[in-house]
């Protein structure tokens, strides 16, 4: 850690840190802190400096914590949990079309930028979209495919708006039941399954026109089935 700041508080520093390390992508969005007692060691400070700092983020919205899990990063800037909570007060239908927009020009990227362990993962992730089976294993790996798809964007400012939008998670709360009527509560499943395919099939051969409109048709087909 830099040499301290005598008139700044170390719970302040602390979190400037770890904002400064989210940032310079040493922990990307879903990775685990180190624990608390690691944290100390490794910054030379009290765990109760770190813990002050870590609740910091937590209430900013970068940081989540869980129970028997740990912390973990929710997003990589304040952006993100800020246009969350503009989100709440905007009309439903122009965060619909901004998503639309995002996720469209996102797979546009994708096509043109995805690494090929990025498309490997965009496989694995419409494969495991098709095995789901329960409704809240189908949001679940449908959410985690469409974060795929923007970070393989290569843009980490696109991707991190989409997060701030709240992505897909929207369309997919009538899901999220473990009583969900599965898959009779998805009507039209078999095209809107298609439709990602296709998301995937554009961006795997490279075609940044084909892999936009496929976006844009099942995000569209999405947003129909939910009623949004």
């Amino acid at each position: 850690m830099p040499r301290l700041k005598p008139n700044v508080p170390l719970a302040e520093q602390v979190a400037g840190q770890i904002r400064r390390r989210i940032a310079g992508g040493e922990f990307p969005v879903g990775a685990l802190l180190p624990t608390e007692q690691e944290l100390s060691r490794e910054l030379g400070v009290s765990r109760n400096s770190v813990r002050e700092g870590i609740r910091s983020l937590v209430h900013a919205g970068l940081l989540g914590a869980r129970a028997g899990y740990g912390t973990f990063v929710v997003a990589t800037s304040d952006l993100a949990p800020t246009l969350a909570r503009r989100l709440e007060h905007d009309r439903a239908a122009d965060v619909a079309e901004v998503r639309l927009l995002l996720e469209r020009e996102g797979a546009r990227l994708a096509a043109t930028r995805a690494t090929p362990e990025q498309r490997r993962r965009l496989a694995e992730a419409i494969a495991a979209r098709r095995a789901a089976a329960s409704g809240p294993a189908y949001a679940a790996a449908d959410i985690a495919f469409h974060h795929l798809l923007l970070e393989a964007s290569g843009n980490a400012l696109l991707a991190e708006l989409y997060r701030g939008t709240g992505g897909n998670e929207q369309a997919l709360l009538h899901l999220n039941s473990p009583t969900v009527d599965w898959p009779a509560t998805v009507p039209g499943l078999a095209e809107i399954d298609a439709a990602h395919a296709a998301i995937v099939d554009a961006v795997l051969a490279g075609d940044p026109d084909a892999a936009a409109a496929a976006a844009e048709h099942t995000v569209r087909l999405a947003h129909e089935q939910a009623g949004l």
